[in-house]
């Protein structure tokens, strides 16, 4: 309770130093005149698209220098998502939130990786407050004002005072609460860690069933409204899937089904296409129709696992003609795979379809 009234104590804090800021900026430009007022005006427009954009930068940077491949990053209306192995430019609410995703390309010395890659945008957005602050300062010394970069300064300030406490706001928790969740072991920061660890295995080449049992099953419970819980399940569904072991397969598919609601729509039509492929492959075809009325968009797409669904339904359902030419789409679509250890998974899978 007392975190909550600090944390929700200093966001209001930090948004009356913003409008503070704001206005103090806009009453002296105003007062200097048209020019300058427009300014200010354009400062204050830019600072809402610079600001953000050198946060994520700064994870970026660091992702990239940590060996990390960037799969998405938004910021202001602004968004970068790697689709068929390119990053493709786009446009995205500026009302949601600010973040970048990314995977590890290799499985080692993940503990430091992660925590250089979260203060990365911490590190960016105080260099770019910095940076402003002293050439506001320099700049008002010599009495050559600038009014668009002193209205530049109060949201680059605001952005990373929010940031650089540990707090956890309506939108997430901070970069300073993630690094101190790693630094001290906290369990979402833990699955974290082993999530990473098996993404960076996975494609670096090796398969689910060829890591470990301990990174998939040696950790913390989660809340079923932790995102992590979600990755977590997908991660042990797919292991035991590749070992063959199918009732702990379906367990952990299940519990995924049972915390969709919290979760996409992207990734509820995915939970249910495996759906469709797990009552296939144990001869639940009326449940697999079921759930194949949730994910008939993905089911239609390139997808290897698309393909590989289908195949196994129609050999369940009696259709052996469709079969061979879906196992043979499969194979082609898992060349787009970036993933390798995902790729082998794939064709061991593929395989158990072809042989039965």
């Amino acid at each position: 309770m007392k975190k909550r009234i600090f944390t929700q104590t200093y966001a209001i804090l930090c948004a009356l130093i913003l409008l503070a800021g704001i206005i103090t900026v806009f009453f002296f430009a105003w007062s200097a005149g048209i020019t300058e007022t427009v300014a200010a005006l354009l400062g204050i427009f830019l600072s809402f698209i610079i600001a953000p954009t050198y946060h994520e930068l700064g994870h970026c940077g660091f992702a990239s220098a940590m060996k990390m491949e960037l799969m998405y990053t938004k910021f202001f209306c602004f968004k970068l998502q790697r689709k068929q192995g390119k990053l493709r430019f786009g446009f995205a609410s500026p009302f949601a939130a600010d973040q970048t995703q990314v995977v590890p390309k290799s499985g080692e010395n993940m503990l430091r990786r992660a925590r250089l890659y979260t203060v990365g945008g911490l590190v960016l957005s105080g260099i770019l407050f910095v940076l402003l602050l002293a050439a506001s300062i320099l700049l008002f010394c010599l009495k050559v004002h600038s009014y668009c970069i002193y209205a530049m300064l109060p949201y680059a300030a605001y952005l990373f005072l929010l940031n650089v406490l540990p707090c956890e706001y309506a939108s997430g928790k901070t970069d300073a609460l993630v690094y101190r969740g790693l630094k001290r072991g906290y369990p979402v920061e833990r699955v974290m860690l082993s999530a990473m660890e098996i993404q960076g295995r996975l494609y670096a080449g090796e398969s689910y069933a060829e890591i470990e049992e301990k990174l998939y099953t040696e950790l913390p419970q989660l809340c079923e409204d932790e995102p992590l819980f979600a990755v977590m399940q997908d991660l042990r569904y797919r292991y035991y899937l590749e070992l063959g072991d199918m009732e702990k397969a379906a367990d952990a598919l299940n519990r995924l089904a049972q915390a969709q609601v919290y979760l996409s729509d992207y990734e509820t039509e995915r939970i249910a296409a495996e759906l469709v492929y797990m009552h296939s492959v144990l001869g639940n075809l009326t449940q697999a129709e079921e759930s194949g009325r949730i994910c008939r968009d993905f089911l239609q797409s390139d997808d290897v696992a698309a393909k590989r669904i289908l195949a196994a339904y129609s050999k369940a359902s009696g259709k052996i003609e469709a079969v061979e030419p879906l196992l043979a789409q499969a194979e082609a679509a898992i060349q787009k795979e970036r993933f390798v250890g995902i790729r082998k998974a794939e064709k061991i899978l593929l395989s158990r379809i072809a042989a039965e």
